[in-house]
């Protein structure tokens, strides 16, 4: 599916069936939105696609194999990603960002290291009892972002 490239380093063989879905979910909403995938977007794209959890901004860039001066792109890419609703952010409490492909239009909940910065999805979503109890003080248009922050066994061991 992503073209131009045959270097095996960059060409993922074998793709999850969810991360093959993601792919053409991906480029399908980039076409309805009038976006088209460029060299470094495809690169970007599977670079994403080969964490099994969020990161960095820098370690996509570097996965990605882009110089460093190329690290606003990689940002006007994730911003694209996340516009197209197929990307998260996750906020680390010193204010830098993760980022995670999603499945379009879900978001996940995380266990964060305050240390070494590992993320974690968690398993549980508090969603309808927050926007219930929001919507019975009179809010719409809601949304909620929960995180939850301490120390991987790691770092614990450290």
């Amino acid at each position: 599916m992503l073209q131009g490239r045959t270097d095996p380093t960059w060409l993922v063989i074998v793709i999850k069936d969810a991360s093959s879905q993601l792919l053409d979910i991906v480029l399908e909403r980039l076409r309805a939105d009038g976006g088209r995938m460029t060299k470094k977007r495809e690169c970007v794209l599977s670079a994403l696609l080969t964490f099994d959890r969020p990161a960095t901004a820098e370690q996509i860039r570097e996965r990605a194999e882009l110089p460093a001066s190329d690290l606003v792109t990689v940002y006007r890419n994730l911003e694209t990603f996340e516009g197209l609703g197929v990307l998260q952010r996750v906020p680390l409490e010193n204010g830098t960002q993760l980022f995670e492909l999603t499945a379009p239009d879900e978001h996940y909940h995380h266990l964060i290291c305050r240390t070494c910065h590992k993320a974690e999805r968690l398993d549980v979503c508090v969603s309808k009892e927050v926007v219930g109890k929001a919507r019975a003080h009179g809010y719409s248009e809601i949304t909620h972002l929960m995180e939850v922050y301490g120390l991987c066994e790691e770092c614990v061991d450290a």
